[in-house]
């Protein structure tokens, strides 16, 4: 229990009635200053018990990268016979708090909050704030405590290296460079970093955009994620970049496999691959491996 700023406009209030009555001699003043003083001390109590016998739960928590903010639906039920009113629930730094103007006797009410995640890594706990200013809003009654709420933090995907593709051996034609097999399958732009050796040039000298002859076959060009071939970057820098490859290479419909030291996720891709990759490198423990950064 703790006063909050409504209080010290109280005590303001509750002070000039004193005064008055000590001054003036007003035995009017007196009795409303007790009255009132009587009735917020009463309110702590009230304050108190009006968290008492309710039940915090966290729906399903989803994963997100680093820096983004999660949803969480939030359940808040009573065991008690009697209405909650005022009550939130706050996550224990930046986020936004969920609000629950009434708490129905022994029932239920739902809610959602904001929570910024901040770092990468496994967690199995939500720590939140639950508060209420009920019933005067002279004093805060507040408690900690901390959500089962299961959920992965992926590293934030941050990088400027391009992604590391592996093409087969590219063979020319009359229609300009080929990479792949032997069927056309069309063409998309140009990337930022991905080389030039296979730029539909003809297109670009006809006043085309840069674009990019694409052959099916069986041409290899599964993508290797590779936590050994970023030996320059810090550890978490490395997961960074892995992660920015993880959603490039989804992004562009292309297999890839991640590497990480006593890890390896075979070439595949799609949203189940995708998700195993991620949580892969938010599980990483960088501090073991620290002494490979030169």
């Amino acid at each position: 229990m703790v006063p909050n700023r409504n209080a010290v406009g109280l005590c303001a209030v509750l002070l000039g009635m004193w005064y008055a009555g000590l001054t003036q001699n007003n035995g009017a003043a007196y009795l409303l200053c007790f009255v009132l003083t009587s009735v917020a001390l009463v309110s702590i109590a009230h304050a108190w018990a009006n968290l008492r016998g309710l039940r915090v739960e966290a729906h399903l928590v989803r994963s997100v990268f680093a820096g983004e903010e999660v949803a969480v639906n939030v359940r808040l039920s009573s065991d008690r016979q009697r209405l909650h009113g005022g009550v939130r629930v706050a996550p224990v730094g930046r986020g936004t708090r969920a609000e629950f103007p009434a708490v129905p006797a022994a029932g239920a009410v739902e809610g959602r909050m904001l929570v910024v995640a901040k770092t990468r890594g496994v967690f199995r706990t939500l720590p939140v704030r639950i508060e209420s200013h009920y019933p005067l809003g002279f004093f805060t009654a507040r408690t900690a405590l901390d959500l089962a709420a299961p959920h992965h933090v992926y590293p934030a995907p941050l990088g400027e290296l391009p992604l590391p593709i592996n093409l087969a051996a590219a063979r020319s034609g009359s229609g300009g460079a080929r990479a792949g097999g032997d069927d056309f399958a069309g063409v998309r732009s140009w990337r930022a970093g991905e080389s030039q050796r296979h730029i539909d040039w003809k297109a670009v000298a006809r006043g085309q955009p840069l674009v990019i002859k694409e052959w099916s076959g069986d041409a290899d060009t599964t993508v290797n994620l590779d936590w050994a071939a970023l030996p320059a970057l810090a550890p978490e820098a490395r997961l960074s970049q892995l992660a920015r490859w993880v959603v490039r290479a989804e992004r562009d419909r292309r297999p890839y496999a991640l590497r990480l030291p006593g890890v390896t996720i075979p070439a595949a891709c799609g949203e189940t691959h995708f998700h195993a990759c991620l949580r892969r490198l938010a599980e990483f423990r960088a501090e073991f491996h620290a002494a490979e950064v030169p």
